[in-house]
């Protein structure tokens, strides 16, 4: 089975931008044969920036020919009651959301900030 990863927006802007670990981990996944991806919700925090044409060319070629998750009905109904759960305060509802996503997906989320995901179960974080 190949291993799918999902990526938030601090994890892309960290890769992209630094030369750091994210850097590293996202050329390595890369080169293999995993699969990357990112929901439609991190990919617009990632590109309402501010971004360069040239800054999302490169990002968008690190994710799968349909690596861009969309957020439909089904997950909003799915984050919405684990933001619920989590009892959450608004500032992490785009980051329960994400994580719903690479839930459903059954990828594991790499990110820059893991305190984000806290308390998230069923959650996998990190490569």
């Amino acid at each position: 089975m190949v291993k799918r990863y999902h990526l938030d927006t601090d994890f892309l802007i960290r890769a992209l931008l630094g030369r750091g670990a994210e850097q590293e981990l996202l050329r390595a996944i890369s080169d293999s044969p995993a699969e990357i991806e990112m929901s439609a919700l991190a990919w617009y925090e990632f590109c309402r920036g501010p971004r360069s044409p040239e800054q999302e060319a490169v990002a968008r070629s690190y994710l799968e020919t349909e690596g861009i998750i969309p957020f439909g009905e089904d997950l909003a109904s799915k984050s919405a009651d684990t933001f619920r759960r989590l009892g959450s305060p608004r500032r992490r509802a785009f980051d329960v959301a994400i994580a719903t996503v690479a839930m459903a997906r059954s990828a594991r989320l790499l990110t820059g900030n893991t305190r984000d995901y806290s308390g998230i179960e069923g959650l996998l974080l990190g490569a």
